[in-house]
Parts: C-alpha cells; structure tokens; sequence
C-alpha cells in the first residue's frame, strides 16, 4: 500500500523520471546519426529546431528544484544540516563521475599536478566553466545554478523571509528586468540561466499553494507572472537582442519550455491520483540524478562501437538504467541515509529540549493555547534535478 508521504509527493518522482529520460533521449539523438540520415528530414526538421528534449529535461528538474528544496530546508529547519545533507547528496556521485571521465579522457589537457588540483578544486566549486577550466562532469553547468539556488533559499531562510512568497516573486521580477534591461543595452546576460532560476521561483510558489501557505488566486497570478516574465527574457535573449554565439532560437527555447512546463505541471495539478505513485515512476525518480551524470560516460563508451540509430538509443537507455541502478545503491543511498539520520538525530535532539523547556515552565500560570501547526507528511528522500544539464 502507498504511504500518504509517497502519494503526496510520487508526482515529483515521475516529473524526474521523465525529465532525466528526456535529456539522455536528446543527447542519444545526437550520436545515433538519426538526425543527419538520409529521409530524417521531417525529424531534423523538428528536433532541434522547434524542440530541444535535453532543454525541456533540464528546465523541468530546475521547477521541481524550486519545489523540493524549500521543502526539504523547511523540514530540516537547520541550515547547518540543509548544507550538510546537500553536499552529501551531491557530491559522492558528481566525484566518481570526474574521477571516471577524467580518466577515460586521460586527462584530457592537463600535463600536471598542480593544474590537475586547480581543475579538480573548480569543479568541487561548480566554477569550472566559468574559470575556462576544462569539464570532466557532463552536464555540471546546471549544478552551479542548482547552488545559487540553494544560497538564495537558505539565506532567506536565516532571515525568516523564506515565506514571503509575493515579495520574492517581485524581486524576482525586477532582477529579471534589469537582466533585460542589460541585453538592451548591449552589455547580453545569459536570459536562459537568468529564466531557469525564475522556473526555480515558480517551483517555489507551486510548493507554497500545494500546503495552503497562498490562496489558489495568488497562485495564479504569480505563477502567470513569472511565465510572462520567463517568455520575455527568452525573446529578449534569443531573438531581440541575442549574444554573439546565441545558444538556441526563441522558437526552439519557447517550445522546449513550454513542454517542460507541461512535463511539471500535469503531474502537478493531478497529483493526487494514484498512478503518479507508481513504483516504476518512483524508481525513476529515484535513479534520475544517476542518470543525468551517468549517461554522458555510457555515450561516450559507445562511441568506440560504431553503434548507430535506434539501436544505440536502446543500449544507451538500457547500460544507462543498469549502472544508475548501482550507483544509486552503493554510491548515492550510503550519503543519503546518513544524511536523514543527522537530520532525524537534530529533530530529536529539538523534540527533547522543547520537551524539557515544557517540564521546566509547567509551573507558570497558564496561558491561553495557540494554535497548532498544521500537520505535515514526511517528505519523500530528496533527489536533485536538475538538467539539469
């Protein structure tokens, strides 16, 4: 039978799965030789230019980032322990993937000791490609966005403002005009990276109305204003005024959202039925920051095979799912356990000295009771997304 946490929460589970299958889907496109074949008009034609699913992929993982992690922050309510349980949660995978294809790659163009520990150290950093330092984690750009995300929440979070939803959202709108605002002027910001932490806000206003902390009318007026504000910046980064080496065309990155929107917010809106809760959907879920790490290693292996069109798609698919299931068991699952025991151990240790303060005041006259909390289900172990590529 389904627990009421993994009910409540089994949609998240499914938009991963979903999204993580996405990004290796499009990435296998790309080395199966199915969009330069002869008759692959009407294929190409499409993907990429109307749709890019890895784009679709990663902006899906960035929503549910803005839903879970003010969520797993809030359950933890200590920031000590929210940094501790991230960085267990990141890195052990994120490592063995560097070490991995650093060595496949042989080291690609580092020729020593102290330029392989300045790679190394950026990348434990998430700075590697801002610092031109060479990547050994497919995929690494979306973790650096994923920290910003995390600093922005928790800092909140030690200022008590983690639940002022309309003035995060303002704020969040202005930045996002002065980003505008730049690119008008010629000094062009990155508008897909700035639109990604906006879909970040919006996962966060998703979470606040899912727990009654907003009215279903304030949902939808934030929620409309951030898409707004994420088609604005898309069409003033990719086609008003577009960088020197613009990365996508409004038409493909309007698309590719618009279905990752789709790919959150279906399961979101009908997340109390019972197939999102569904085994094969949670082992997705699961497995899915496994696969995004993963899958670049397995394609690059099987550049050696000469493997090409569906076929390649399929053993990708099937070594992919195969080796995140092993790495999910004996390199994700150990940080991860021992990070909900310091959190359980904390939560205990609060439960206790709140029940001592109790004991100690219970000779005072008695005051009026309060109000209680509203009642919370346990939240399904935290797994990050995010793209995110």
């Amino acid at each position: 039978m389904t627990s009421p946490a993994k009910s409540r929460y089994g949609f998240i589970d499914a938009i991963r799965g979903i999204a993580a299958c996405a990004v290796m889907l499009q990435h296998s496109l790309y080395q199966s030789g199915l969009l330069s074949a002869p008759g692959s008009a009407k294929l190409s034609g499409f993907i990429p230019n109307w749709l890019e699913l890895g784009e679709t992929g990663v902006v899906a993982f960035f929503i549910v980032s803005g839903f879970v992690i003010p969520l797993s922050l809030e359950k933890t309510a200590n920031f000590r322990l929210f940094w501790i349980h991230r960085a267990l949660r990141i890195y052990p995978l994120y490592i063995l993937i560097f070490f991995l294809t650093f060595s496949l790659h042989r080291a690609g163009g580092i020729h020593t000791i102290s330029g392989f520990f300045v790679n190394f150290l950026s990348h434990l950093l998430f700075i590697q490609e801002y610092v031109q330092q060479e990547g050994f984690v497919g995929g690494s750009w979306t973790l650096s966005l994923e920290i910003i995300w995390y600093a922005v929440i928790s800092t909140l979070f030690v200022l008590s403002l983690n639940k002022k939803t309309w003035s995060l959202v303002i704020v969040s709108l202005v930045v996002s005009g002065i980003a505008e605002l730049m690119c008008v002027t010629g000094h062009h910001l990155a508008m897909g990276r700035v639109s990604m932490l906006l879909c970040c806000v919006l996962g966060l206003v998703c979470y606040r109305w899912e727990r009654g902390s907003i009215s279903g009318r304030a949902f939808a007026i934030l929620s409309s204003l951030l898409a707004v504000a994420i088609i604005s910046n898309l069409l003033v980064g990719f086609q008003l005024f577009p960088g020197p080496h613009p990365s996508a065309t409004f038409r493909m990155a309007f698309f590719s959202w618009s279905l990752a929107g789709t790919v959150f917010f279906l399961p979101f809106l009908t997340r109390n039925a019972g197939f999102w809760g569904h085994s094969g959907f949670s082992f997705l879920g699961r497995i899915s920051y496994s696969v995004y790490l993963v899958h670049p290693i397995v394609l690059y292996v099987l550049l050696s095979t000469h493997l090409t069109g569906i076929l390649l798609i399929a053993v990708t698919f099937a070594a992919t799912i195969c080796l995140s299931t092993v790495t999910y068991r004996f390199v994700e699952s150990p940080p991860i356990r021992l990070g909900h025991r310091l959190k359980s151990g904390a939560q205990m240790a609060s439960t206790s000295a709140r029940g001592a303060a109790a004991v100690k005041n219970s000779t005072a006259p008695e005051a009026a009771p309060s109000a209680p909390p509203p009642e919370e289900s346990p939240p399904q172990p935290i797994s990050l997304k995010s793209a995110l590529i």
